[in-house]
């Protein structure tokens, strides 16, 4: 999955870099300005046809246009800035982005707390009571045989 505003960053760089305007490069590309300025908030992606002719303009390949190669982690702080919030998530859940649940679990929304939640529950993993303690009681009821795994867990280690 592509981090649509790390691309976007990069594609206002290299334009910046190569001093071009947006109506300019807008105008090579046969789209609107609007269109380059939605790349470059991360609000869209260029086309694969528009991506070609980025890489050839910019002197670039594809892996650093499109922020392949760069693997940033996020601020515990702030896990989304600079980030687009489907792809933290996704990372998140996919087990490729490790983070200190309980820690950061207030940043997320209630669809992407289920998310995460839903990708523990299928993978079977369990949860610790640093986490089970930030959940909502709706999100305790659906974790409740990760929760129960985790109280006879403990009662055993006792």
């Amino acid at each position: 999955m592509l981090d649509c505003i790390a691309v976007g960053k990069k594609i206002q760089e290299y334009r910046i870099k190569n001093k071009y305007h947006q109506d300019q490069l807008a105008e090579l590309l046969y789209v609107s300005r609007q269109a380059v300025s939605r790349w470059e908030l991360g609000q869209a992606v260029p086309t694969i046809d528009n991506l070609i002719t980025l890489t050839r303009l910019f002197g670039v390949s594809f892996e650093e246009l499109l922020c392949l190669n760069e693997e940033k982690d996020p601020d515990p702080q702030n896990l989304f800035r600079g980030h687009n919030r489907e792809y933290i998530v996704r990372r998140i859940c996919d087990g490729d982005l490790k983070v200190d649940l309980p820690e950061v679990f207030w940043q997320f929304s209630s669809e992407e707390r289920m998310q995460v939640l839903s990708s523990i529950k299928r993978k079977g993993e369990k949860i610790d009571g640093a986490l089970y303690d930030r959940l909502s009681t709706s999100e305790q009821v659906f974790m409740r045989d990760n929760l129960n795994f985790f109280r006879k867990k403990n009662a055993r280690d006792l």
